[in-house]
């Protein structure tokens, strides 16, 4: 049986399936089998909010809390979700007892908007804080020690909260979240915790009550952990001062160095006082417009046949209770009843009109309830729970001797003691003269402190006195004495500091 050949086949394709199965196996840049590309799936930003001051343990530093500058803090946020046309920044905090607080609104945010700055002033639009901020920031400034959590809620919105009809006042939380309520995208939270201390609050209360009086009479609070230290030129700027005197030494209201290392310093952590300091003579405290409060006596106390005698009793003092002493230093030896007039009948109840050398409060005469303030047989004060000071006791005004404290229920400031060396006389007291009328001086604080001539003048029978002065720089004065119209003398004085 015969075989029959093979086919041949063509040579060329044999050579292009050589050629291909060559190339896969080399690996070839025309290899007929290729490996698809792998893909990273893309994660989304997550919408968050974050502050560069806030601490690793999430609390916030003093300087943006009442204890600081209370600026608000800086604030930063990233991924934004899709849709966002506008933005609001909440600040709340939930007390132990009570209604959710807000410290901060702001709304109308722009979506191009990545951060706020700290102490931001006109980035978006304002709204009230009902925790005491109003149209603006409140710095955290919890009323009781211990830690506390402060949120701020960043919100994403699809469009701007409708608000029509609602002044800015009347934007409140509550108001502003339900109008943001159905156009809420998303929201990121940031929690900050302060830790306030006993003495962080007492700092509080001090620089609280000296507010409305700071910017106008040149007052200003620097705490430490151990007192708050009220730098002050003892001279006021609301009310008259020295008319009304009938009895003088011819001495006028000077602006004092009561500032830096001069500072009066006021207890934070008052202490019950084991044995009590008398008030026998010279300043007892501070009144929250930075005069000096004196106890009721003259320098040779109050046995007026030493020397001495009441004050007041004896017409030295000017319709507001102050005079100027013997370094030419505005002071009260008895309630600053002027100072007290400039607020409602109630307030003095319940905010500190100064503050006592030893730390505590002074109040005006009712207790926090409106009932006439009882004082202890011991110091001049009691017990009673008020609001705006440390706890466990307070001083109250009453019109008779000693009209403020006769002595102190804590253990004093140093500067009791010390007291001398914050004054600076720069001249002798004049020739005391009693039975003076129409006493007044002609004075302004911007002129005592910056300059132009105050003249005090007052008549004595058929004479007729003024003491004319004018500052020349920030130690010295050019005095002339004048006696019916007529330059009887005229002196430069400087002070040592």
């Amino acid at each position: 049986m015969s075989l029959l050949p093979l086919p041949v086949l063509p040579w060329r394709p044999v050579v292009a399936l050589h050629a291909a199965l060559w190339l896969v196996a080399c690996g070839g840049a025309e290899a007929a089998v290729t490996t698809p590309p792998v893909t990273t799936p893309v994660t989304p930003i997550t919408f968050t909010l974050s502050s560069s001051a806030t601490a690793s343990d999430g609390s916030l530093p003093t300087t943006y809390t009442c204890d600081g500058t209370s600026t608000s803090p800086p604030l930063s946020w990233r991924g934004l979700p899709t849709g966002t046309v506008s933005l609001a920044m909440l600040m709340t905090t939930t007390p132990t007892q009570g209604a959710t607080k807000y410290n901060w609104l702001l709304y109308n945010l722009p979506v191009s908007d990545s951060s706020i700055a700290a102490g931001t002033n006109g980035q978006g639009t304002v709204g009230f804080a009902d925790d005491g901020g109003g149209l603006s920031y409140a710095a955290p400034c919890s009323q009781g020690p211990g830690l506390k959590t402060y949120t701020f809620t960043l919100y994403a919105l699809s469009q701007r909260p409708t608000l029509t009809g609602l002044t800015a006042n009347q934007v409140t939380g509550a108001a502003l979240t339900a109008a943001m309520a159905s156009i809420t995208l998303k929201t990121a939270t940031l929690n900050v915790s302060i830790t306030r201390t006993a003495a962080m609050i007492n700092c509080g209360y001090v620089k609280q009550s000296l507010t409305s009086f700071a910017a106008a009479n040149a007052l200003s609070v620097a705490c430490d952990s151990t007192y708050a230290a009220i730098s002050t030129t003892g001279i006021q700027s609301k009310h008259a001062m020295m008319n009304g005197i009938t009895a003088t030494n011819q001495q006028v209201p000077l602006p004092q160095n009561f500032t830096g290392t001069n500072a009066w310093r006021i207890p934070l952590t008052p202490q019950v006082a084991a044995t009590k300091t008398a008030a026998v003579d010279g300043p007892i405290g501070i009144a929250v417009n930075g005069v000096p409060i004196f106890n009721p006596c003259k320098q040779g106390g109050c046995n007026a046949g030493a020397g001495g005698g009441d004050t007041k009793v004896l017409g030295e003092l000017d319709l507001c209770n102050g005079h100027a002493g013997r370094a030419d230093d505005y002071h009260y030896h008895a309630a600053p009843t002027c100072m007290m007039s400039e607020q409602s009948a109630t307030y003095w109840d319940t905010h500190p009109l100064g503050w006592a050398l030893d730390g505590y409060a002074i109040f005006g005469y009712r207790n926090p309830d409106g009932t006439t303030a009882t004082r202890d047989t011991g110091c001049g004060g009691n017990t009673v729970t008020h609001p705006n000071a440390p706890s466990g006791y307070a001083y109250h005004v009453t019109d008779i001797s000693p009209y403020v404290l006769s002595c102190f229920h804590g253990v004093p400031s140093p500067d009791l003691a010390g007291q001398g060396a914050k004054y600076s006389p720069i001249r002798p007291p004049g020739a005391p003269q009693r039975g003076a009328t129409n006493m007044t001086l002609d004075a302004t604080a911007v002129r005592l402190a910056i300059g132009g001539t105050t003249t005090m003048r007052w008549t004595v029978g058929a004479d007729t006195f003024e003491i004319r002065y004018t500052r020349t720089s920030a130690t010295c004065w050019n005095f002339v004495f004048v006696t019916n119209a007529a330059v009887t003398a005229s002196d430069a004085y400087c002070r040592a500091r």
